[in-house]
């Protein structure tokens, strides 16, 4: 292979590569309980996600090779890494109640939940991308970048305006845009319940429609400057109460859209299991 195209092909696969070190030193923040470094290592992850495709179609360096990668990345950054984010927050908190007992069944389950239909999620995306659809793009299931961004950056919003002296709560700088507003301990108690869900969205076969390019000069330019403000946020470490709005406000879209859309509510996503065939069928009935 020539060196040019070469490095053409490394240059995405680098970015991947880049986010799933942020991935691996999230697990290790988590394990130091440095909380707020885990998590936003974890946002850093998302953001790179977003940029590997970017840069491998602006290279024309999209491979089967770099569409592996990605899903062995965003399986520890998405799947993995917040999961165990979220058991060793909770479980420290001994007050909430999930450190032993039932409590720290349901948070075990929940945290085991979260990491299998991650990986579910992914496997299913691998294969139904390789199959043509009809109609508009759309992802069936929560993309696993959205589930984990909204879940680990509302996990900030909480951690800075927990109340003063809370265990949860940390002051990790930038202004409060939300200004005196404090959130009770008690919040917390409703994470397990939200991976629950977050599970059976990423697993399901809701049809998301996918972000792409926007007609309307002023809707694009408004998306545009909330995309790169978001960025400049994320990798500042700052204002998790603003990065949150976007994510949130299209998950929450998406799913009233899946419910409500006639349209939506008749797609179907292509199988997940191959066809027997004829041979195969011949093959169980003849061993």
């Amino acid at each position: 292979m020539p060196p040019g195209r070469f490095l053409r092909y490394v240059a995405p696969n680098a970015v991947t590569a880049l986010g799933m070190l942020f991935g691996l030193l999230s697990l290790v923040a988590s394990y130091e309980h440095r909380f707020v470094d885990a998590a936003w290592l974890i946002i850093w992850g998302v953001l790179l996600d977003r940029l590997d495709g970017l840069v491998a179609r602006s290279l024309r360096a999209t491979s089967d090779f770099g569409v592996q990668m990605d899903s062995f990345a965003d399986a520890i950054n998405f799947g993995i890494a917040p999961a165990f984010l979220m058991f060793v927050t909770l479980e420290d908190a001994t007050a909430l109640g999930f450190a032993q007992g039932t409590g720290r069944l349901v948070l075990l389950g929940a945290c085991g939940l979260w990491a299998l239909a991650n990986v579910f999620r992914l496997a299913k995306f691998n294969v139904v991308a390789e199959q043509p659809v009809a109609g508009p793009k759309v992802f069936f299931g929560v993309p696993t970048t959205l589930a984990a961004g909204v879940l680990v950056i509302w996990y900030l919003v909480l951690t800075k305006y927990g109340m003063p002296g809370a265990a949860l709560a940390a002051d990790f700088g930038g202004p409060r845009v939300l200004g005196d507003w404090a959130v009770a301990p008690s919040a917390w108690s409703y994470m397990p319940a939200a991976m629950i869900a977050g599970a059976f969205l990423m697993a399901s076969n809701l049809p998301i429609p996918k972000l792409e390019k926007v007609r309307s000069k002023p809707l694009w330019f408004c998306v545009l400057s909330a995309v790169i403000t978001g960025y400049l946020c994320g990798f500042a470490r700052m204002l998790p109460e603003y990065m949150a709005l976007m994510p949130t406000g299209w998950l929450i879209a998406s799913l009233v859209w899946s419910q409500l859309s006639p349209r939506a509510r008749g797609m179907s996503p292509p199988a997940i299991l191959p066809d027997p065939g004829p041979l195969r069928a011949r093959d169980r009935t003849h061993p």
